[in-house]
């Protein structure tokens, strides 16, 4: 595996970004940008990989890799809709 990924993860913060989403002030945000509340899927899927495969420095890489190429398909941002609408 390329040491381009990391090979370490931190639960604690996999669970604050977790209690983060589910908080009132990451729910009012996910509604204001996206219409709709958080059901927080992405965090909790990183919050259970990290309680279970956390000490796999081989699967923790290919779970960041996985990431990073599903980010290049989704890969946007607001700035493109502001782009289009000026």
């Amino acid at each position: 595996m390329s040491s381009n990924y990391p090979t370490t993860m931190s639960c604690t913060d996999a669970f604050d970004q977790l209690t983060g989403c589910f908080s009132l002030g990451g729910q009012f945000r996910n509604y204001y940008r996206h219409g709709h509340m958080n059901e927080c899927l992405k965090e909790f899927e990183k919050f259970k990989f990290c309680v279970i495969h956390s000490k796999d420095p081989v699967k923790v890489q290919e779970w960041h890799k996985e990431q990073w190429q599903k980010n290049q398909e989704r890969k946007g941002t607001s700035d493109d809709i502001w782009k289009e609408r000026v």
